[in-house]
């Protein structure tokens, strides 16, 4: 498998950097992007939080997710306004750090009137970074829900041993520090996936 993962991962210019959703670049194994379908079903969330979200392919596609399931709003976070993302009536862009007080304030408002509130961490990967993105994003996480951590697979998890801390070293220090989360490999049933141990279910 880890063989397989880093042969999939090292074609990006013709593989996972070629993958479209609805003619956007989506940038992700399209087998986690299968999981995200099943969680949207599962756990019915009210909104999704994105942060990190360059093309707007993956926030396209959650939203076009709620519209499939009739329920929830998905809204993304980018330090970078791009013109031509997609537009869709459950899918809100704002622009900002995501770890800005600001763009937090905005969001615990949006989370605050929620039942069920997800959240996807896909912005920067250093190791700080994803630490503090983990400890201002956990409270907005309802019990039931996930806080997905996505590419825990850097750092020789198993790709790009040469990356230095990142996703992976985050999720491991943050699980240290709070036992209202746990892994859930179950997630990554079908084996390749850019986010081992970055399934987090909120217990509590």
């Amino acid at each position: 498998m880890d063989a397989f993962h880093r042969l999939y991962y090292g074609r990006q210019d013709t593989t996972w950097k070629q993958t479209y959703w609805l003619g956007t670049a989506v940038q992700k194994c399209p087998l986690d992007l299968w999981i995200y379908q099943e969680l949207l079903v599962e756990t019915k969330p009210d909104l999704i939080v994105e942060t990190g979200t360059y093309l707007g392919g993956s926030a396209h596609f959650l939203a076009t997710l709620c519209e499939l399931t009739g329920r929830g709003k998905v809204i993304t976070v980018d330090v970078s306004p791009r013109a031509n993302r997609p537009r869709h009536r459950r899918l809100t862009y704002l622009a900002g750090s995501s770890t800005d007080e600001r763009v937090l304030e905005t969001l615990r408002r949006r989370a605050r009137s929620r039942n069920r509130v997800m959240v996807i961490l896909d912005s920067d990967h250093s190791r700080e970074h994803v630490l503090e993105e983990l400890r201002a994003y956990a409270p907005l996480v309802t019990p039931g829900n996930y806080l997905v951590v996505e590419d825990t697979n850097v750092n020789g998890h198993p790709v790009l041993p040469e990356f230095g801390g990142g996703p992976m070293e985050a999720v491991q220090e943050f699980l240290a520090e709070s036992d209202a989360f746990e892994v859930d490999h179950d997630r990554e049933k079908l084996l390749l996936t850019f986010n081992p141990s970055g399934y987090l279910r909120r217990k509590h």
